[in-house]
């Protein structure tokens, strides 16, 4: 019998249950689809049919969706190695927030400068955006790991009306822990502090420029 081939985003049927879905992988005889409900399947290639017209129809959605996704994901990943773009992305972060709060963004970019003075304006490097990430969106500060030789997370900033910024604890030097005065965050690896702009002036903000500054004075860079 002569293999069915399909391709990416192809609608198909499950020829067993009827089950309508769209081909998000496929690796030799075997087809992985996103079912219009529920969680990827895979199958081989002989239990999968081509769409008909209605049912390709009734796909439409989700073919849309699965496309969108593909290419946000392409996009978050090519921000992060474009300094340019990162910068694209930040620009229009700050935008968004002073379209609804103009004296928080005014804040929010003064404090960034500050941080940046501190850990060092490098985006790709010791900083970057997550634009594509609906439940965390706005940058964050990386540092470079020795022992894995990678630039990981260290400080994230959820930016908007007010400020919460997440650090591992790792990273928070020795008695700068009343700085973020929640503990647990992330999931239990980092401590956490939410503030409000108006009352966080350039006298309040100087401790977390200082202590960013401290964490970033004992980074070793890689060779």
């Amino acid at each position: 019998m002569e293999n069915k081939i399909f391709e990416i985003y192809a609608p198909v049927r499950n020829t067993i249950n009827k089950a309508l879905g769209v081909v998000v992988k496929v690796a030799g005889d075997n087809v992985t689809v996103q079912p219009l409900t529920g969680d990827r399947l895979t199958f081989r290639a002989q239990y999968l049919a081509p769409a008909s017209e209605s049912e390709t129809a009734a796909l439409r959605d989700l073919t849309s969706r699965l496309k969108l996704e593909e290419e946000n994901r392409i996009k978050a990943k090519t921000i992060k190695t474009d300094p340019a773009l990162i910068r694209v992305e930040f620009e229009k972060f700050v935008h968004h927030i002073a379209a609804r709060y103009p004296k928080s963004a005014e804040t929010f970019r003064e404090f960034w400068a500050e941080l940046m003075a501190a850990a060092g304006d490098l985006p790709g490097q010791t900083w970057e955006m997550k634009p594509n990430t609906a439940s965390t969106p706005g940058p964050v500060l990386k540092i470079y790991n020795p022992s894995t030789q990678k630039w990981v997370y260290c400080l994230t900033l959820l930016a908007g009306w007010g400020l919460r910024m997440e650090i591992k604890k790792e990273f928070l030097p020795p008695g700068r822990e009343a700085l973020f005065p929640i503990d647990h965050a992330m999931f239990g690896a980092g401590r956490a502090v939410e503030l409000i702009y108006k009352d966080f002036t350039p006298e309040k903000r100087k401790p977390y420029a200082d202590c960013v500054r401290e964490i970033y004075a004992k980074v070793v860079l890689p060779p």
